[in-house]
């Protein structure tokens, strides 16, 4: 499953955008047991409050490990390649 960003917001700069992609990578996650391809394409940056909100909080109903082999980023910037990996890693740390 691809899920782009550009079809559910418009850009990747609020929390509010954030949660609207929470809502749909929760919910793929947990009826999928396969790999979900987040596209990023049209994107140049993301917000730490959009990462926060949009990827982070998928830690409250998934381990780490479990979107780090899951979870694929394409047409991405090294931003906010950098931005998600390392804010996903930061937080597992906290829950763990």
């Amino acid at each position: 499953m691809v899920i782009r960003i550009r079809d559910l917001v418009p850009g990747a700069n609020t929390s509010e955008e954030g949660e609207i992609v929470f809502d749909r990578l929760s919910g793929e996650l947990s009826s999928q047991k396969g790999s979900t391809i987040v596209s990023f394409e049209g994107i140049q940056t993301a917000t730490s409050s959009f990462v926060n909100t949009g990827f982070v909080e998928l830690l409250t109903k998934f381990s780490y490990a479990d979107l780090k082999s899951r979870l694929r980023i394409t047409n991405s910037t090294r931003q906010i390649n950098n931005m998600i990996k390392t804010r996903l890693a930061r937080s597992s740390d906290m829950v763990a």
